[in-house]
C-alpha cells in the first residue's frame, strides 16, 4: 500500500493482463464503488448486485469511451468483503487506460501490487495461506504446480491446521478440567485415548512435511546448469530436453557467449536450465565474460550436469569444467554425450571427475536423453517421492510446521502420556491463519 494511502479508501485498478485482448476488466472496491460506478456510467438507479448489465462509459466531459458490462458485488459477500463493481470492457489498452482515468478521476484512488487480496484477508475473506496462494496460482510455471496453488486457495492447508488446532485446543481443555476440578466431577482422562490422539497429531505433521520438498520444487522450479568445455554438445543437449531448436548449434568452438535459459516440465517440477558458454582458460575477452557468466550460473543452480564429448579422449579443458563442478559443491550429473558416435571414453575413465555423480550417456535426439530425465528425478529427489498432490509448498509453511513443540510420537515407552511442556504453543495459529483466529 502506498506511503499515507489508507484501507477505507477506494481503490481501482485494471485487472488484467497488459497488452490487447477481447475483454479487459477494471475493478473497483471500496465503500464509494457503486456511487463511482454509477458516475462513470450515467446511471440512475443502482444496479442489480451480481447481474451483468450493459452501459456505456463516459470521462469526465461527457465523452463517451467504451461500452461494458457492469457488475456490482455488495460487501460482504465480494473478492474484497468490500463493496465491488467490475467493468468488463474491450480489452485494448487505451481503451481500458481511459475508462480507469474517468474511474481515478471520479474519486478512486490507484491500488497497490496485490492491494485487493490484501484487503480480501484484512476483511476476512481469506487467511493468509489463501491469501499467498493467489500469487502462486496465477504464476503457476506447471499444471502440478497450478493444482497445488489451486487446493491451497481452496483452503486445503488452513484446513489441516485448523483440525489439528482444534485436536490440540481439545486436549488442553480436558487437560486443564482435569487439573481444576475433583474426580467427582470431571472423569478422568483415558490416557489410551491422549496417547492416540498426540500420536495421530505427530502423523499428520510429519505428512504435512513429508509433502514439503515435492511441494517447493513444484513452486518455484529447479535450477540446471550444463556446463563442460566448448563443444561438448551442451547447446545440442538442452535442444533435446526441451525438444525444440532452443539453442544455436554449430561446430565452432565456444558458439555459446551468454548464459541461455530455458524450463521444462519434469513430472510437474519446473526444470530451469541454464546452457553455459564452455569453461576453458581463454585470452579472449568476449569468451572470457561468458566463462564468468557460466561461473555464476553454476553457483546459483541447485544442480549440474557436467558433459563430456564421449567421442574424444578427456582434454585439460574437460579437467577443467570437472573442478569448477567439484568447486561449486552442486549435486551433479555425468553425461557422457555424443552416444552415437564411436566411444573412446568409458565410464570408469571419468568417475573421479565427479566423485559419487551418477553417469549417464546421452545424444542430441530426444530419445537419449530418457537416461538423463532420470538420472535428474534422482538428484533432486523425485525418485520415490509420493506422487500426490503437496499440502505444503511454502518455505515460511514448512518451517512454521517444522517449529512446531513435540514433534515426538505421545506417550515414552511403558510411561503415561507426558504432552510437552508448552504444550499450549500447539494451539496457537499455523501457516493458514487469519487475522481474526
Amino acid at each position: 500500500m502506498n506511503p499515507g494511502a489508507s484501507a477505507t479508501d477506494t481503490i481501482a485498478a485494471i485487472a488484467t493482463p497488459v497488452g490487447s485482448g477481447g475483454i479487459g476488466v477494471v475493478r473497483i472496491s471500496g465503500p464509494q464503488a457503486l456511487w463511482i460506478a454509477r458516475r462513470v456510467t450515467r446511471r440512475d438507479r443502482d444496479p442489480r448486485p451480481r447481474y451483468a448489465h450493459l452501459v456505456a462509459v463516459y470521462d469526465g466531459n461527457d465523452a463517451l469511451i467504451d461500452q461494458a458490462l457492469l457488475l456490482f458485488m455488495p460487501g460482504p459477500r465480494s473478492y474484497t468483503g468490500e463493496n465491488v463493481a467490475e467493468l468488463s470492457c474491450h480489452g485494448g489498452p487505451v481503451a481500458l487506460r481511459r475508462v480507469l482515468d474517468s474511474i481515478l478521476a471520479a474519486g478512486a484512488r490507484p491500488a497497490g501490487p496485490g492491494e485487493f487480496t490484501l484487503r480480501a484477508f484484512l476483511n476476512g475473506r481469506l487467511d493468509l495461506a489463501q491469501a499467498e496462494a493467489v500469487a502462486d496460482l496465477v504464476a503457476a510455471p506447471t499444471p502440478a504446480a497450478l493444482a497445488v496453488a489451486a487446493n491451497q486457495l481452496a483452503g486445503r492447508l488452513s484446513d489441516a491446521v485448523r483440525d489439528m488446532r482444534a485436536d490440540c485446543l481439545d486436549l488442553l481443555a480436558q487437560m486443564e478440567a482435569e487439573v481444576d476440578f475433583d474426580e467427582d466431577e470431571v472423569p478422568a482422562m483415558d490416557r489410551a485415548v491422549v496417547a492416540a490422539t498426540l500420536d495421530s497429531l505427530h502423523q499428520r505433521l510429519e505428512d504435512a512435511l513429508a509433502s514439503a520438498g515435492r511441494g517447493i520444487m513444484q513452486r518455484h522450479g529447479v535450477r540446471v546448469a550444463l556446463v563442460g568445455s566448448p563443444n561438448v554438445g551442451k547447446s545440442s543437449l538442452m535442444n533435446a530436453l526441451l525438444s525444440t531448436d532452443r539453442a544455436i548449434v554449430t561446430e565452432i568452438p565456444g558458439t555459446t557467449r551468454d548464459v541461455l535459459e530455458e524450463s521444462f516440465d519434469l513430472d510437474g517440477v519446473p526444470i530451469v536450465l541454464n546452457d553455459t558458454a564452455g569453461l576453458r582458460e581463454t585470452h579472449d575477452p568476449v569468451e572470457t565474460l561468458g566463462v564468468e557468466r557460466s561461473s555464476r550460473a553454476l553457483e546459483g543452480s541447485d544442480a549440474a550436469v557436467l558433459v563430456l564429448d564421449a567421442s574424444r579422449p578427456l582434454l585439460r579443458n574437460d579437467e577443467t569444467a570437472a573442478a569448477r563442478v567439484r568447486q561449486a559443491a552442486k549435486p551433479t550429473i555425468v553425461a557422457l554425450n555424443k552416444r552415437d558416435l564411436p566411444h573412446a571414453i568409458r565410464a570408469d575413465d571419468v568417475r573421479d571427475l565427479a566423485p559419487g555423480a551418477p553417469i549417464v550417456r546421452t545424444a542430441a535426439i530426444r530419445e537419449d536423453v530418457n537416461e538423463l530425465r532420470q538420472a535428474l528425478r534422482h538428484v533432486i529427489g523425485l525418485d520415490g517421492a509420493d506422487g500426490g498432490l503437496a499440502l505444503v509448498a511454502s518455505v515460511r509453511h514448512q518451517e512454521a510446521l517444522t517449529r512446531a513443540p513435540g514433534r515426538q510420537p505421545g506417550p515414552p515407552p511403558g510411561g503415561a502420556p507426558r504432552p510437552p511442556g508448552d504444550f499450549k504453543n500447539h494451539c496457537v495459529p499455523g501457516p493458514g491463519a487469519s487475522p481474526r483466529a
